[in-house]
Parts: structure tokens; sequence; C-alpha cells
């Protein structure tokens, strides 16, 4: 409310009126806001009142509620109310609690059923399936350690009335003598009696599956009496050798391979049974095997223990050879006999891998020295060729396994054998030291230079042929994915420093050639009297004879060596440019001819190129001697008989350089136009 103050003066009189009006106004504001506050208050409490009433007819409700379905037709009316999830879980929990109560109440049913016939010696197959079952529904409803206890009981049950049918399925398999080695199966076992003994075989393995809880075992027990007789005759010949020798771990395994050739088949014919789930074919298939090798393992076993225990020599060996032989049999297993289980291998440790592997790289390594020692180098290249080979052939089966870390160990073999062994031996080849003083000669030289070449060529073939098998193929990948690169074949980077290695033995060869035909043409290249020849020539030259000679001899060589045929045509091919230029450069070039001594020229390269033997004859077989052949017709122009050649002999005419009425006249395809010019200039 405004303040009115006092009034001062009698001036102020006349305004008295309109203050008054003024606190009237305020008034009468502050009564209306007074009554509208009063008739809020007046709803909210109202309000206050229907919630109240509300409250108490859900309670109400809340208090007759006996299942989840009271509780969701609340929650219609009501919506979700925290009290409301409360009660579900309330509900949930009593309904988990007498859910278990009564799963209690069968396993202790269960329980005293099973005691009430323990000591039965028949109990119905149907009624220890049904209690299978039961067992089986109570697994989510039950504890552990109540059901552990009742499972125990139970299996306990199953082995009691499986023994006795197992005891006789073993001595009936021993008397019928089904896996005789020289008895047919139809002959020892009857139609009838294989009935009987495949029906309780299935017995045996039906309550076997009932084991609580079920496990994947590799001890099945009708399989067990099915690979008895294996195991009588095994622990007969092997079990009571005192000490293993390399020759009984062969033995051994030998065994086992016959026993599965004669008897598999008659296993899965006999006890396969479409009857039984899980009872086909592949099934008894590989549980025969599996079981068969049961006394096997129990034998690597014992030898590797053996073994361990002990530091002779003697031992080291037997160890490698039972390496060796595992390795042979899961092949066998897996190639022959279609198994597909867990093989020997994965009974080997890594360290017992490691000194097996250490071994095994000493050895070659043995073997590799003996072959570079040898004083032949003409034998050194096949016999390390060879020892790759069967070196290979002797891992094959280590490559062709599957297991555990074995692909690191694959490396490490292809690294150190089939690798560092091959690159050592292109080194030594390399390296060797020719012996210039007169203990070799030149000759002997070129020779030991053919045999490096081959020897390096061998040695490539056979990575080669390596880098096509696919245990090598499936290393590569191995190897590109574990280490990003991109090779093509493990052997990639030593195959580059062989191809490298026999790129320079050519070179080496053709150089050798070219040095002692040097020597050999001496007295060839000093003939002068070209041009004094009087008769058409009927054979070489004389001062041809021994360089021809030399030509045959050497070629004798390198094809004696036998390197590849395209290497073979390389070489012949260089060489032929090489006596191409000889001629040229020591004969045409230094001489004057008349048309007998090109006669004999002709004739004498025709020799030379005939020493080298080539397997399949071309006029001409390359460009310079093409070129060689058209500078020799070319130097004949001056004794053609025909004028109409004569101008071309005109100095005006070989000035012009002009030669395409020569090379079509003369059919020159080789020869460049120096050449044709200086041919032409000889004839002046």
């Amino acid at each position: 409310m405004k303040d009115l103050g006092a009034l001062t003066s009698i001036d102020e009189f006349p305004k008295v009126k309109a203050l008054a009006d003024i606190i009237e106004k305020e008034r009468e504001g502050l009564a209306l806001q007074l009554q509208t506050r009063t008739g809020q208050n007046e709803a909210v409490l109202h309000e206050l009142d229907q919630v109240d009433q509300k409250l108490l007819e859900l309670a109400k409700e809340i208090s007759s509620v006996r299942s989840n379905a009271d509780v969701a037709q609340i929650r219609t009316r009501y919506g979700s109310l925290a009290i409301l999830d409360q009660i579900d879980a309330l509900f949930a929990q009593k309904a988990a609690k007498t859910a278990e109560l009564s799963a209690l109440k069968r396993l202790d049913e269960i329980s005293s059923g099973i005691k009430a016939v323990a000591t039965e010696s028949k109990v119905e197959e149907a009624q220890l399936q049904q209690w299978h079952d039961n067992l089986d529904g109570l697994k989510n409803q039950v504890r552990n350690s109540d059901l552990e206890p009742v499972f125990q009981s139970f299996n306990q049950l199953l082995l009691e009335q499986a023994l006795p049918l197992r005891e006789e399925l073993k001595s009936r398999l021993l008397d019928s003598g089904w896996d005789l080695a020289d008895k047919d199966i139809n002959a020892v076992v009857s139609e009838s009696s294989a009935s009987s003994l495949k029906e309780l075989s299935s017995r045996i393995y039906r309550l076997n599956k009932m084991w609580q809880p079920q496990q994947d075992s590799d001890e099945i027990w009708n399989f067990e009496c099915i690979a008895n007789n294996f195991r009588i005759k095994f622990v007969y010949h092997f079990v009571n050798e005192s000490i293993q020798k390399p020759h009984s771990v062969e033995m051994y395994f030998k065994f086992l391979e016959k026993y599965l050739d004669l008897n598999l088949y008659k296993c899965v014919y006999l006890f396969r049974d479409p009857n039984v789930p899980n009872l086909d074919e592949a099934y008894v298939h590989q549980q025969f095997i599996n079981h068969v090798l049961a006394p096997i393992r129990e034998k690597v076993n014992t030898t590797l223990v053996n073994i361990a225990n002990s530091a002779s020599s003697d031992h080291l060996k037997t160890l490698v050879v039972l390496i060796s032989q595992i390795f042979i049999i899961d092949n066998a297993l897996v190639k022959k006999h279609f198994y597909d289980g867990l093989g020997l291998i994965a009974m080997i440790p890594e360290e017992v891998l490691t000194t097996w592997l250490s071994f095994e790289i000493d050895s070659s390594l043995n073997q590799f020295q003996k072959i570079i020692k040898t004083t032949n180098v003409a034998k050194s290249g096949s016999d390390f060729a060879k020892l790759l080979e069967n070196l290979y052939l002797y891992f094959e089966p280590f490559f062709n396994l599957e297991h555990g870390n074995l692909m690191e160990y694959k490396l490490r073999t292809t690294k150190t054998i089939f690798m560092d062994l091959t690159q050592k031996y292109r080194d030594i080849l390399l390296n060797s030291k020719d012996e210039t003083s007169g203990a070799i000669s030149e000759q002997a030289q070129f020779e030991k230079t053919l045999w490096k070449t081959r020897n390096l060529q061998l040695i490539r073939a056979t990575l080669e042929s390596f880098a096509d098998k696919l245990n090598f193929i499936l290393l590569t990948e191995y190897l590109n994915a574990a280490t990003s690169s991109s090779y093509d074949t493990i052997f990639d980077d030593i195959l580059n420093l062989y191809e490298n290695a026999i790129s320079a033995a050519k070179e080496s060869i053709i150089h050798r050639y070219k040095k002692l035909m040097n020597v050999a043409f001496r007295n060839y290249f000093k003939v002068s009297d070209w041009n004094q020849i009087t008769s058409v020539p009927q054979q070489c030259s004389a001062e041809l004879v021994s360089p021809l000679n030399l030509s045959n001899k050497l070629i004798t060589m390198m094809e004696t060596v036998d390197l590849t045929p395209d290497m073979l045509l390389d070489i012949k091919g260089e060489i032929l440019n090489i006596l191409i230029h000889y001629m040229v450069d020591y004969v045409i070039n230094l001489n004057r001819f008349n048309k007998f001594g090109l006669d004999q020229l002709h004739l004498d390269f025709g020799m030379l190129k005939e020493s080298l033997r080539f397997s399949q004859k071309c006029d001409p077989q390359s460009a310079e001697e093409g070129s060689f052949l058209e500078t020799l017709k070319v130097l004949a122009l001056k004794y053609e008989v025909d004028d109409s050649c004569q101008h071309f002999l005109a100095k005006s005419f070989i000035d012009r350089r002009q030669f395409s009425d020569l090379r079509e006249r003369l059919s020159i395809k080789y020869a460049t136009d120096s050449e044709l010019a200086n041919a032409l200039y000889r004839n002046l």
C-alpha cells in the first residue's frame, strides 16, 4: 500500500479523496486474492481425500493378492508400481522353492529306488532308462551337491549291471576267433551268434550311455570288450619286454597295422546297429580304432618314461624310431583307415619333439657332410639331390600330420634341412677353388664348371618339385599369413640364389670354352693365303682340325653332364656367335679372298657349326649367323658370272648406302648397312 505520509499544508486537502480511492482499490484486490487462495486450498484438500481413498482401496486389493495373475490385474489399473514388482519377485521365489522341494522329493524317490535294487543281480533296462531320463530332467532344478550322491549311486548300479555283460562279451569274442587272420568272419561266427553278439554289445553300449552326467569318454564299455582280443595279443607279444629296442618299436606298430587291415571292417560288419542311436558304421569304425590304440598308447607312454629316465644312446635311437613310427602309423590311420580321432602324436611332449628334431637335423647334416667331402664333383649333385628326396620321403609322414604346434616344427625342419643345406651346398660349389697349377688342366676346369652347373640345376629342379608339393604349399600359406609376406613358395629366396648361380655358371662355361678355343685357333688365324687357293675345297683347312677336334670334345663334355635342354641350347647359341665373331674379326677382316678361298671359309664355318650339334638345325641358327652368311654372299659377288650384279660393286653405289636393291636381289635379311658396306668395299 502506498505510504501517504503527513499533510504538510492546507493546499493538500483536495488530494485526500483521490488517495482514499486508491486505498479502496488495493483493499478489494487483496480480498480477491484471499478468496482465490482459499478455493485452491479446498481443492487440494479434496484431492488428498481422493488419494487417501484410492490408497485404502489399493491396500485392500494388495492384501487380497494370491497369485501373479492378481498382480497383473492390479497393474492394469494402477500401472507399474515398485510394490507390485516386489510381490511378483516373492511369488517367483515361492514357485522356485516349491519346484525345488518337489524336485528334491522326486530325487529322493529315485535314490530310494536305486538303493532298493542295489543288491539285485539284474535290473530291467527300462527302469534304468527311466531313472536316467528323470535325472536328466532334474539337472536344472536341483543343486549339483544334491545330485552328485545320486549320480554316484546310479553309476555304480550301471557298472554292476554292465560288468557280467562285459565279461560275457569278452569271453564270447575270445572264444569265437572272429579276428583270426586266416578265418572268414562268416566261417567262425554264425548268423545267430553274430546277432547275439551284436545285441549284447549294443546293450552294454546303451548302459554306458546312461552314465550321469553324460561325458565324452575314450573308454566305451562295449568297444573295450571288442578290442580286448587285440590287447591280449599285444600284451603277450610286446609288453613283457623289459627294454625297448628300435626293432621292437617297429614291430608293434606293424602288428597294429596288420590287425587293423584284417579286422576293422569285420568289426563294423558285426557291431554296427541301426536300431541304436549313433551306433552306425562310421561310429563303430572310429571307436574300434580308438580302443585298439589303447594298449599302444600305454606302451608308447611307458617307452617315453623309460627313455626319459635313461641317458643311454640306444634309448635315444629308440626315441627317434618311436617318433618316426608314430608319424607313419598316424598317417596310415588317417589316409588308409580314415580315422579322425586323436592320433598318437598327441602323446608326444614338445620337448621330446624338439629332441627328435635336433637328432634328425644332426643326422641330415652328417649325411650332407659325407657328400660334400667326396672328390667326385660329378657325383655330389646327384647324391645330394637323392639325399633331399629321401629326406622328404622320410619326413613326409610328419609333414602330413596336423596337431598342436606341429607347423612350427615343420617350418624349422624346412628351414634347417631343405633350405639351409641347399644354400650351403650352393656356397660350397661356388667357393671351391679351381686349381690353376699343373695339377688341373684348362679342359678339366671346363669340365668341372659343367658339373657345377649341372649340380646347381639338379638341386634347383629338386626344390622346384618340392615347391609343388601340398605340404610345402600349406607351409607357404602359413608363413605368408604369419609374416604378412607374399611368397609364391617357401623356397623363393633359395631358388633365386640358385637361379643367379646358374646364370653365372653358364657365363663361366662360355668364357672357358672361348678361352680354350682362343689357344686352339692361333694357327688358323695365321692363315693368310685365302686368295691363293686354286681348287674347290673338299675338306676343312688343316689348321682347323685341332680347334674342330677340341670343339667336338668340349661339346661332348657338355652333353655328357646332361645340362637342361634350354641351357644347352643357350650355351651353343652363344658359342656359335663367338665362332662367327672369330671368323669375321680374325679371318674376313684381316684377309683377301678368291672364290675358292670363300668356299673354304664357308666349309670351315659349316664344320665348326656342325661340331656344336644343335638338336634342331636351322639355317641360319641365329641372326648373327644370318648376317655372317650374307656377308660371305656379298664377298662372292665379284665372282658372279652374271654382270647384272656388278654395279653393286661400284664405289659410288657403296658410298650412297642405299642397299634396298642389293637386299632384294640377294635376299638379305640380317646384315646391317654397315656390314654390307664393309663387305662391298672389300670387293674393290
